[in-house]
């Protein structure tokens, strides 16, 4: 599966990556600005276009996963997962009895404002997808442990926190970064787990995709739009 991390807080943005045959985008709410009215529109736009939302929410928090999901999201992505307690927090958050503790209320817009019956949104709502984001050198120390909790579908690593931890902020083709992400990659496979990360270049995604990170998300929406346009600018502009 291959998307996009969205900072922009038209819906315009997110439809138009769907119809560009996009699998899935993540709406990005850690650091991003998208508030949860334009959440619900940026859902709408993913839907309408055939693609996966995914929330990536502040952090472990059971209210503001819960409330991702009610939006009618396909998914939730948990960022600074450092232990196996917040792991099973995380899914405890996001599923229902007896997958877990998810605060309930049918009246919103994932159970089509009360309409879709309750054994049908309670069943569906439980296979949403969960994915973990681990960032940072506890984390990675306590991968076997995270490895061990039921009920998140996919592990991401975040490569630009992860690089910070390691003491070579932003160098996230550094053959450290490397020899790390291969690692994590060989032990996350071993568990039957899926893999998820981030590539700002195409260098990087295709190697990424070699050691069969399933859910690669390519840059942010943004930033694609501003490269494109410096291009054509630098295209059309004569140099002196």
């Amino acid at each position: 599966m291959i998307g996009v991390f969205s900072k922009t807080t038209d819906s315009n943005f997110v439809e138009a990556l769907g119809l560009a045959g996009m699998d899935f985008i993540i709406l990005d709410q850690e650091h991003g600005p998208i508030h949860n009215e334009t959440l619900h529109n940026h859902v709408r736009a993913a839907r309408v276009s055939d693609m996966k939302a995914i929330v990536r929410v502040k952090g472990v928090d059971a209210n503001a996963i819960g409330a991702a999901l009610d939006s009618g999201a396909d998914g939730v992505q948990v960022p600074n997962v450092e232990t196996a307690e917040q792991a099973l927090m995380a899914v405890n958050a996001a599923r229902f009895y007896p997958k877990g503790n998810r605060g309930v209320c049918r009246f919103v817009k994932a159970a089509n404002f009360g309409s879709t019956p309750k054994s049908d949104y309670f069943h569906n709502a439980n296979n949403k997808m969960v994915i973990l984001q681990v960032e940072g050198k506890e984390g990675i120390a306590n991968l076997d442990e995270i490895l061990k909790v039921e009920g998140y579908d996919i592990l991401f690593i975040g490569p630009y926190d992860l690089s910070q931890s390691l003491g070579i902020p932003g160098q996230i083709d550094h053959p450290d970064m490397k020899d790390l992400m291969q690692k994590v990659a060989n032990q996350v496979k071993k568990k039957g787990k899926k893999l998820g990360t981030f590539a700002d270049s195409v260098e990087s995604a295709k190697y990424l995709l070699s050691l069969e990170f399933e859910y690669l998300a390519y840059s942010v929406d943004i930033n694609i739009f501003l490269e494109a346009a410096i291009k054509i600018r630098k295209s059309l502009i004569k140099k002196k």
